[in-house]
């Protein structure tokens, strides 16, 4: 048998005001942080790259060669994601410089964070030399 009584603890955040006030402030203080920004961008430019690989591909594998000059929907969208990647790449090399500078993480977590803003910018760099920016 289940139990039906009252438990606060159980209780929806949106029924408990205290609750919901405690969420929104440490999701403020979080966006306010430079070293969760700087993972944020990381994350968001690895999201991006494989998402503009991977819709790059779907264009090209529906509308074959042809996907180029008239650029379905796909293709579309494929050809904006490398100013977001860029915007990314930006970002998590901002992050890298101020995680050194102010030591944020560990060594293992900030020579990740570096190696993840060099390949962004190589990406970037690639997608400049190939004309997509």
């Amino acid at each position: 048998m289940s139990d039906h009584s009252y438990d606060p603890e159980r209780e929806p955040s949106h029924r408990n005001p205290d609750r919901a006030g405690v969420i929104v402030r440490a999701v403020g203080r979080r966006l306010g942080s430079p070293a969760w920004l700087s993972r944020a961008a990381a994350v968001g430019l690895c999201g991006t790259a494989i998402g503009l690989v991977g819709t790059f591909a779907v264009a090209i594998a529906s509308h074959g060669r042809i996907a180029l000059l008239t650029r379905p929907f796909p293709m579309g969208i494929a050809l904006l994601l490398p100013y977001l990647v860029s915007g990314f790449a930006g970002g998590t090399l901002v992050g890298a410089i101020l995680a050194w500078w102010n030591r944020y993480w560990s060594l293992a977590a900030r020579t990740h964070q570096t190696i993840l803003a060099l390949l962004g910018l190589g990406f970037v760099w690639q997608l400049a030399v190939l004309g997509f920016l």
